[in-house]
């Protein structure tokens, strides 16, 4: 999960996913489930497995990355 700052100065929440599954429909249900309980709309962007382990552990830290702030 990574938190931002747009060009318009809001934050906007991007979920990176490392999943088989890309279809539309499955997107639409991580949205539709975070709108129902976040009431946010995050955007989603399906990567590979291995790119989300590289980003979860980096090499200087002892502990798994889950939430990245780039605010």
């Amino acid at each position: 999960m990574e938190l931002y700052t747009n060009a318009i100065g809001t934050d906007e929440i991007l979920i990176r996913i490392g999943s088989e599954n890309h279809s539309e429909s499955f997107e639409k249900v991580i949205k539709d489930h975070f709108r129902a309980k976040l009431r946010v709309a995050p955007a989603v962007s399906f990567e590979s497995v291995d790119y989300i382990t590289n980003l979860q552990f980096p090499s200087m830290s002892r502990k798994p990355v889950k939430l990245i702030d780039r605010r």
